[in-house]
Parts: C-alpha cells; structure tokens; sequence
C-alpha cells in the first residue's frame, strides 16, 4: 500500500486498525497536506492508479488532485489546476471563501480549497468503482470499535 501527501499517521492508524495486513494489499491513499510539493509526481501517480485500476482513496487534498488529473487527462483541460498552486491556469480548485473545519454533514473536515461545481459533478459521477474521493478525512472519525465504513470498503476493494 502506497500512502502519499503529509496526514499519513491518522490514515495508517485507521487503516491498521481495521486490518494488520493492509500494507501488504495493492492500493494507493493520496492524502490530506498543507504543503503541497512534488504535484506532478502525484498527478502521475493518480492518472497511472486509474488507468492501471489500482485501488485509490483520495482524501482532502488527495480529492483535489484527482479533481484536477481528471480534468487534465479526461476532460481534456490542459492547465487545470488548483488557485493553491499559483495564478495561472484553469481553476477546477478554487479557494472557499471560508474555511471548512470541524463536523459538517456528519463528516470531519478541514479545508480550505473546494473542487468547483461543473468538475465535481462529472468527476464524482465517471469514478470507477476501485476509485474512491472525497473532500472531508474519514479517518479522523475512525476508530477501532468503530471503523469509518468507506475506510473498510476501500480494505476490501484492495483485498480482491
């Protein structure tokens, strides 16, 4: 198991806690991170994973970045990007006017870019089923009494 980006003690915790084997599964997380580095390399890695059908979790900053591959090598928008990294290109990742921290629609958060509207609903709709995004951070809210359900689903995409 491949685990990418900055937050990767909450996820390997949570993962580790749902099942002692999953490092040895194929798959992919792509994290949260407040210092975005290396954007190709993980672009590269996304685009190889969903080609590849290599399980993915996508998480916060990970949700983005696939937002952002998926505009770029499906959509056909060469320069899409994230106004996080810089003043140029197409935005499909815009600033939110506040920051999304805490609890909000029963899911833990804690964000401040969001993917626009018009990429997020063609994205979210043509994933394929061993790819799972999203914006919020399930594993903050897993534990081992109780393992946060997409957590688990995506141990058994990787599992098979």
């Amino acid at each position: 198991m491949l685990i990418l980006n900055d937050f990767q003690t909450s996820v390997f915790k949570a993962l580790q806690e749902i099942d002692s084997n999953y490092d040895l599964y194929e798959g992919m997380v792509v994290c949260g991170t407040h210092n975005q580095k290396n954007i190709d390399e993980v672009l590269m890695r996304i685009k190889y994973a969903r080609e590849n059908e290599i399980p993915t979790l996508l998480i916060c900053a990970g949700h983005q970045l696939g937002a952002i591959e998926y505009a770029r090598n499906v959509l056909g928008i060469d320069n899409a990007t994230s106004e996080e990294f810089g003043t140029w290109g197409t935005f499909v990742v815009k600033k939110r006017p506040e920051l999304k921290v805490g609890l909000h629609e029963g899911e833990s958060w804690w964000s401040n870019y969001d993917v626009i509207p018009e990429i997020y609903e063609k994205y979210m709709k043509d994933l394929p089923q061993y790819f799972i995004s999203v914006p919020y951070h399930p594993e903050y809210q897993s534990s081992k009494e109780h393992p946060h359900p997409l957590l688990v689903k995506f141990l058994k995409i990787c599992k098979k």
